[in-house]
C-alpha cells in the first residue's frame, strides 16, 4: 500500500505498472478503514497489483479529476486504463473475481 501526495507521481505509477488499484477514502467515512483492510487482504494474493491510498482531504484536486463523489471508491487500472470502478456498496467477492480475471490474463 502506497500513500502518495503528488498527482504526477500517482499518474506515473499508473502508467508504469500493469495493474494499479486506487483506493479513495476520507477520515469521516467509518466504513472506509474496514473495507480498506479487507481489500488489502485480497491483494496479498496478487503481489503484482500496486495499491495507492488516496486521502480525499489531502488530494482534493486528484479526487475531483477522477470524479469521486462518495467513499470508499476503488478504481482498477489495467495497462493505464480504468477498467473497474466500484464505490460505496463494495461487493468484495465480485471485486476479487474481477481482479483475478485481469491478473490471470496479464501474469
Amino acid at each position: 500500500m502506497l500513500k502518495i501526495n503528488s498527482n504526477e507521481k500517482i499518474k506515473n505509477i499508473i502508467s508504469e505498472n500493469e495493474m494499479v488499484i486506487l483506493y479513495f477514502s476520507n477520515k469521516v467515512c467509518g466504513v472506509c478503514e474496514v473495507i480498506g483492510n479487507k481489500v488489502q487482504r485480497i491483494l496479498e494474493s496478487y503481489s503484482k497489483v500496486k495499491r495507492i491510498d488516496i486521502d480525499s482531504e489531502k488530494q482534493m484536486e486528484f479526487v475531483a479529476m477522477n470524479n469521486v463523489f462518495s467513499f470508499p471508491l476503488l478504481i482498477l487500472y489495467v495497462n493505464g486504463k480504468e477498467t473497474i470502478r466500484v464505490g460505496r456498496n463494495v461487493d468484495l467477492i465480485e471485486l476479487e473475481k474481477s481482479i483475478k480475471r485481469y491478473y490471470d490474463m496479464l501474469f
